[in-house]
């Protein structure tokens, strides 16, 4: 098993003891399993998924959205650093798709490029978030 530690800006959001983490990266999806080889890599916007056990169904796997960060592996330890991460039941769906319209209008207006790489940024940050409410209302409605 692994230990999975999501830690925020404002503390610990989640600790569990694990079989398989699935983390977003700037070269695609990692899954980390116990005895992986040290890691330190930059976790890029999206989902973070995590198996409890190795016979738990993909319907099983419980999600957060998170808005990049760093990730730590150490033989059983998982660690991801990451500025702000969302389970589910965190996000309002109909906020969020309101916010995604909002950041995509600014991105249309941006007229420098940090206020472009501004708005890509809450982009991704919403459409992480509404992928996580997606996936909780998939494992609800089965």
């Amino acid at each position: 098993m692994l230990t999975f530690e999501l830690v925020t800006l404002d503390g610990v959001k989640h600790t569990s003891e694990c079989y398989e983490v699935i983390l977003p990266t700037n070269e695609g999806q990692i899954a980390i399993f116990p005895h992986h080889v040290p890691l330190v890599s930059v976790a890029s916007p999206g989902v973070v998924s995590i198996r409890g056990r190795a016979t738990d169904s993909d319907e099983l796997l419980q999600h957060f959205a998170i808005d990049g960060g760093v990730i730590e592996v150490n033989d059983r330890r998982v660690r991801l650093l990451t500025d702000e991460a969302d389970a589910a039941d965190d996000i309002d769906h109909t906020e969020t798709q309101a916010a995604l319209a909002r950041a995509r209008e600014l991105a249309a207006r941006a007229d420098d490029k940090v206020t472009a790489a501004d708005a890509t940024a809450l982009i991704e940050r919403r459409l992480a978030q509404l992928k996580v409410t997606e996936l909780s209302n998939r494992k609800r409605n089965r």
